[in-house]
């Protein structure tokens, strides 16, 4: 039921997917697991995210690379645990067959950017007949456009240049860390 989830729709004025739930927009990512789950991080990831004073509830989208550097410690440590458990299995066979057959599949798996929805429809012979991905890019489209907007209404309210706000503007976008290329799809 992922379809229930993401909302994909088009906009007049843009090529690229946009997505929202409870309301006009929705962001995924870091920042959003590290509100959602700051209680889970490793003990190394909380005390680093303390030391940036980053705490639970903020949506300051700037803070998004923040998250993202917290996150790469809580990975650091839960890979490191998770390679060891692998090597202490020491499984004979790694892997399963496989038999082609007509089937429908979803996933989602969290990624960098946000959560990737992804379904595949399969022919008897197991070819793609159609897949259907949802990317955390496509996601964050609307509300990197409603966080613009009131980015470019403050500035102008604060008295900044073009020069000013054009540079807030692109720190904005990057701090999203949005995939362009591959959310146009």
């Amino acid at each position: 039921q992922y379809l229930e989830m993401t909302n994909e729709y088009v906009v007049d004025h843009s090529t690229s997917k946009w997505s929202r739930l409870s309301r006009d927009s929705l962001a995924a990512g870091a920042l959003a697991r590290f509100n959602n789950n700051f209680s889970y991080l490793h003990p190394a990831a909380r005390e680093l995210a303390e030391g940036l004073s980053l705490k639970p509830g903020v949506h300051n989208p700037f803070l998004n690379n923040t998250a993202q550097l917290v996150e790469c410690v809580h990975i650091i440590h839960e890979s490191t645990a998770l390679l060891g458990e692998l090597i202490d299995r020491r499984r004979k066979k790694s892997r399963t067959a496989v038999s082609p057959r007509k089937g429908y599949g979803v996933g989602a798996v969290e990624v960098p950017r946000g959560i990737l929805y992804h379904a595949f429809d399969f022919d008897e012979s197991g070819r793609i007949m159609m897949a259907d991905c949802v990317i955390p890019t496509s996601q964050n489209h609307a509300n990197i456009h409603y966080d613009l907007q009131e980015l470019v209404r403050q500035s102008v309210v604060t008295g900044r240049n073009d020069k000013e706000i054009r540079k807030l503007a692109e720190m904005l976008v990057r701090a999203y860390d949005p995939c362009i290329s591959c959310s146009v799809h």
